[in-house]
């Protein structure tokens, strides 16, 4: 962790060279965090905070201050949690968008910057990291487009990357696209794209209304939070319309359990469900350092007592100068493809529980979260360590 005498406060332009070195590293984030009586600055890489740079309280308060007026926001404002968008102009006249949130604390402003880079919304499918089954899955939808799409998972998880690769896909001269989110993250060319404004009585479900009213081919719901989004969205299917959504599900059958929440009739439900997806996002091992390993005796104990087959082989970090010695270097997502068929529409019209799917899917030979971290193991794509990390459990726990 770098010090304040390796980055100099008073120079009018730290703020910008903070972004350029937190995009050197591939950071997502930039966290300001007062203490108290210094600050501390942290990025998010690969899903993790990591410590970058220690600073006095004043020299931190003048950081904030730099990124406060690069937001338009007043320096003096402390006791007020604003949020601004904003392009930075870095090193070799490059915009970087930015999305600067401004929250008092006791011992300060907090600071957190969301570096909103392109590349990462501008990825395809088959970049994903889905297995061949389930990119077949995805492109055998995205040719037939029929039914409600939905993208499921936790915060943080990449749902909205893999909405954008959609998109992508979608995205042509002869078809309208319009999209609604909260926010928009990233712009993209040739479809149109509504940010929530819930402050002039703009929501998602009446977000999703007006774009009805736009004759659009397909849809994006940017997120279902509560019964009338859901409903609005569950109808839009009904009647014809591609939409596409993301959802918070622990995986794909209980994806049915929480529209079932939100009060939809298992009718309706049926009736629009067409593809599920439940992921997760995971560290990625070094190519460059990573070692095989065998499982430990405790480790193939575990697979064995919960019924899965252990993987051949697994590898683990070690950690090199190409990594930044932390052993892994990017993400990927993990992923189960539940592709609905009439047996399934049928036990969700007879109200089916989620025992009773789960045990319709895996007699079919369906392929389960946890079914493909196991591929990811085996192949050296990420480590046993890291999915305990990331707490992924398994979906009848």
């Amino acid at each position: 962790m770098s010090t304040v005498a390796e980055f100099p406060t008073d120079d009018p332009a730290a703020h910008v060279r903070l972004v350029e070195a937190a995009l050197s590293r591939r950071a997502t984030d930039i966290h300001l965090d007062p203490l108290q009586d210094s600050y501390q600055v942290r990025l998010r890489i690969d899903g993790q905070l990591v410590p970058h740079l220690a600073l006095g309280g004043e020299d931190g308060r003048r950081l904030v201050n730099q990124f406060k007026t690069a937001a338009g926001v007043e320096p003096g404002t402390v006791f007020t949690p604003l949020g601004a968008r904003r392009k930075l102009e870095v090193e070799g006249g490059r915009p970087v968008d930015c999305r600067i949130t401004l929250a008092p604390c006791l011992s300060g402003p907090k600071l957190a910057i969301r570096l909103l880079d392109p590349g990462r919304f501008e990825r395809r499918v088959g970049t994903l990291g889905l297995s061949e089954g389930g990119l077949g899955r995805l492109q055998d939808w995205l040719r037939k487009l029929e039914g409600m799409f939905l993208v499921t998972g936790p915060t943080g998880g990449g749902k909205t990357t893999t909405l954008y690769a959609l998109l992508h896909e979608l995205a042509s001269d002869n078809r309208h696209v319009a999209t609604i989110e909260d926010p928009v993250e990233y712009e993209i060319h040739g479809i149109n794209q509504i940010q929530v404004d819930r402050d002039h009585g703009l929501d998602f479900a009446g977000g999703l209304r007006t774009i009805l009213r736009l004759d659009p081919d397909h849809i994006m719901v940017g997120e279902l939070r509560e019964r009338h989004s859901a409903e609005a969205a569950v109808t839009a299917a009904i009647a014809g319309h591609v939409i596409l959504s993301t959802l918070h599900a622990r995986d794909a059958v209980s994806t049915v359990t929480a529209l079932r929440n939100f009060g939809l009739a298992n009718h309706q439900i049926a009736a629009a469900l067409g593809v599920v997806v439940n992921q997760r996002l995971v560290r990625k091992l070094c190519e460059e350092c990573r070692e095989e390993v065998g499982l430990s005796r405790a480790q193939q104990e575990w697979f064995e007592s919960e019924g899965m087959e252990p993987p051949a082989r697994a590898w683990k970090a070690q950690g090199c100068g190409e990594c930044d010695k932390r052993g892994y270097f990017g993400r990927t997502g993990l992923f189960e493809v539940w592709s609905l068929r009439e047996s399934d529409h049928d036990l969700l019209l007879a109200g089916a529980s989620e025992s009773r799917m789960r045990e319709r899917l895996e007699s079919r030979g369906h392929a389960g979260l946890w079914s493909d971290a196991i591929d990811k193991i085996e192949s050296g794509v990420t480590s046993f360590d890291e999915l305990q990390r990331l707490g992924l459990s398994l979906p009848w726990q």
